[in-house]
Parts: C-alpha cells; structure tokens; sequence
C-alpha cells in the first residue's frame, strides 16, 4: 500500500516532465514553421513550457487533494 503512493507521484512526475517536454518541443516546431530567423521558436516554446508546468502543478494539487479526501473519509468512517 506505501509503494502504490510512491508509484503515484512517480507517475505523476514523469508525466508532467513529458508533457513539458512535448510541448516545448511542438512550440518550438510551430515557431520555426512561423519564422525560423526570428525570435519565434524561443517564445513559444517558453510558452509551452509554462502551459506543461501548469498542467503538471494542477494534476498534482487535483491529486494531493484526493488523497485529502480519501484520509477523511478513513477518519470519519472510523469514527463512527
């Protein structure tokens, strides 16, 4: 039960640096597409790095929030 909570966050973790990576990668081909001799690429690509990391802070939050939750649920139905 400890390691499937250690699985979860590496999971959610290399997710998150794929994503990132994929779309620094597709924002950098879209700038070069644009105009590869201008500042393009770099910019978009930064752009979809800051769309990756905020993807990847949600799905975390989303997640530590579930967690929360299912602790919760634990607590009160032993309460009871």
């Amino acid at each position: 039960m400890k390691y499937s909570k250690y699985a979860r966050f590496y999971l959610l973790a290399t997710q998150g640096i794929i994503t990132m990576v994929v779309l620094v990668v597709i924002g950098y081909f879209i700038g070069r597409a644009i105009n590869a001799s201008s500042a393009w690429p770099g910019i978009l690509a930064g752009i979809g790095a800051l769309c990756g990391l905020v993807s990847f802070i949600y799905t975390l939050l989303r997640l530590l929030k579930e967690e929360d939750e299912k602790k919760n649920e634990q607590t009160n139905q032993s309460k009871d």
